[in-house]
């Protein structure tokens, strides 16, 4: 059975939803922007898989409460985006119940094997 995959992403930074929308759109992943964690509800679909995005540098409310809000409302992987790597916020994200943390460079470069991990899981 092929599946689809849904990005919903959390995220104030243009040029990073532009490079996202252009790399989901290459490889036919679904791609959702959405502002508020009660939007998530809408966005899940039988036989899709989700995984979020959260920018850890953009978003205007705390990304840490956002994830915490996200694991316990809906059981889905929560990943952190980053301008510039950051020990110190990639160690606090996972404190916060975040799956995995990336550059935003480094996600947009290897997102079609991010998918296909997170598909095999």
């Amino acid at each position: 059975m092929k599946y689809e995959f849904k990005i919903i992403a959390f995220t104030n930074d243009p040029d990073f939803s532009i490079s996202l929308a252009t790399e989901c759109n290459k490889y036919g992943f679904l791609l959702s922007f959405v502002d508020d964690s009660d939007e998530i509800l809408c966005e899940l679909e039988n036989n899709i898989i989700v995984v979020t995005l959260i920018d850890l540098h953009e978003y205007n409310i705390s990304p840490f409460k956002l994830c915490k809000s996200i694991k316990n409302k809906y059981g889905i992987p929560v990943f952190g985006v980053l301008n510039i790597f950051s020990k110190q916020l990639q160690e606090e994200a996972r404190k916060s119940g975040f799956d995995l943390v990336f550059t935003k460079k480094m996600l947009i470069k290897s997102i079609r094997e991010v998918v296909i991990h997170v598909s095999n899981e």
